[in-house]
């Protein structure tokens, strides 16, 4: 049994494409819980193996996920992959000492239209609990920075085979 942890990882431009499609989240994060062959997860996802082994070479190039071992088997090496962070923050800077200017928390699900709305309600709340530290005076006030920090919820198409 696996106990599931956050891993952050810093990313580029590229590996945020390579990130940016459901099938490939839903791989991370089967392969943050534990390494797994691309046959194993084309098995727990209900797709082709063809199809989970190219999204898996594509992640495994792009520096996103790693072999943690192999295993000869009738003759075929099986490769367990193991991805390397289940948390994605896409570097941007201002480009002068390489200070972070801007930071950003991303992630694609699959929800329902309950889920959805109660997602956004739990999201409110968090706004609101921050929002009142903000307009309140206390000890921390004059080390405060002021951020914009917003979410957007963007359907995306439906998850095809490729």
């Amino acid at each position: 049994m696996s106990s599931f942890e956050w891993k952050a990882m810093n990313i580029n431009l590229h590996q945020q494409k390579l990130i940016s499609n459901p099938l490939r989240m839903k791989i991370i994060f089967l392969l943050s819980e534990r390494a797994l062959t691309a046959k194993q997860v084309a098995d727990e996802l209900g797709k082709s193996a063809g199809s989970i082994h190219y999204h898996i070479q594509q992640l495994y190039k792009g520096d996103i996920l790693e072999i943690e071992s192999t295993n000869e088997y009738k003759g075929i090496i099986e490769k367990y992959y193991r991805a390397k962070a289940n948390q994605f923050h896409l570097n941007q800077t201002d480009g002068v000492g390489g200070d972070e200017k801007q930071s950003s928390r991303g992630t694609i699900l699959s929800l329902t239209k309950e889920e959805l709305q109660s997602f956004q309600g739990e999201l409110d709340e968090l706004f609101m609990k921050y929002f009142k530290k903000t307009i309140k005076p206390d000890e921390l006030t004059n080390d405060r920075d002021t951020y914009d920090v917003s979410c957007s919820f963007m359907k995306l198409p439906k998850e095809e085979e490729s």
